[in-house]
């Protein structure tokens, strides 16, 4: 593959380099990947995702974080990945697609996306951290911690992001670290915000993320299933989910994805 064609989509604000190889000629190459993603030379993206051949579901769907690393699974990037699936033809609005965190449902309806995610699991509360932190953690497809303050928007993005860099890395959460989430109730509603593994910043908004701190904070008492979520963005994304000992099942994700525009990228220029 030498001529890239892609489309690029966010949803709710988390951007994506979406590409349909159904011939699974894309390189996965880290180095490319993170150039692809840059912004000032690049194309500029939270991450990129191929939508692969599978001999189970309708495709599989690959998800590579800005810095070339893979992971299991992105919320966001799941109901855009079901958004491109439908305009592209390799499925209709209904579907079921691979995932490194298991298979996703997903259906289209206008500009919005609702997906069934695998069950919530690995609850933990009251985790002290160093500073006087505490915080709770799944796994909603991929590790995501929890920080409950009073305003999650009055915290500057450099006290958020200096905060976070110490708990993603913290050794509470293993080797692989954590996403690091900001989150508070506001009239029944929860606001957060995301610190992403991967991609190393604050992103506009993040999809597991969202399930990960409703389920954490139901658990606490504080919210109950459905549950509007306002990411950094503004956007609202809404989940829902019946709780377990252990974190939630029949998990379900609802919010916007939309295209940006189509293009093509000479990938010699990245090489």
């Amino acid at each position: 593959m030498s001529e890239l064609r892609f489309t690029k989509m966010h949803g709710a604000g988390n951007d994506f380099i979406m590409i349909e190889d159904m011939e699974s000629s894309f390189a996965e190459s880290p180095a490319l990947i993170s150039r692809l993603c840059e912004f000032h030379r690049g194309i500029g993206a939270d991450g990129i995702i191929l939508l692969r051949p599978s001999g189970e579901y309708d495709f599989n769907m690959r998800y590579f974080n800005s810095d070339g690393s893979e992971a299991e699974m992105c919320g966001n990037g799941a109901r855009c990945t079901a958004m491109f699936a439908l305009k592209s033809g390799i499925a209709g609005n209904k579907m079921t697609f691979g995932t490194g965190a298991g298979p996703v449902s997903a259906e289209v309806e206008g500009t919005q996306v609702r997906i069934g995610l695998e069950p919530v699991h690995g609850l933990r509360l009251g985790i002290s951290l160093p500073g006087g932190l505490e915080a709770g953690f799944v796994v909603s497809g991929v590790p995501h911690a929890a920080l409950i303050t009073v305003d999650a928007r009055s915290w500057d993005r450099e006290r958020f992001v200096d905060t976070a860099r110490a708990v993603r890395n913290h050794p509470e959460f293993g080797k692989a670290g954590t996403n690091v989430n900001l989150v508070s109730v506001s009239d029944g509603d929860l606001v957060y915000r995301t610190y992403e593994r991967g991609v190393e910043e604050e992103t506009l908004a993040c999809g597991t993320g969202a399930l990960g701190v409703s389920v954490i904070l139901a658990h606490l008492g504080l919210v109950s299933s459905p549950v509007r979520c306002e990411t950094s963005g503004g956007d609202i994304l809404e989940t829902e989910f019946e709780l377990t000992d252990d974190g939630a099942r029949d998990c379900h994700l609802s919010g916007p994805a939309v295209a940006a525009f189509n293009g093509t990228a000479d990938l010699s220029t990245y090489l």
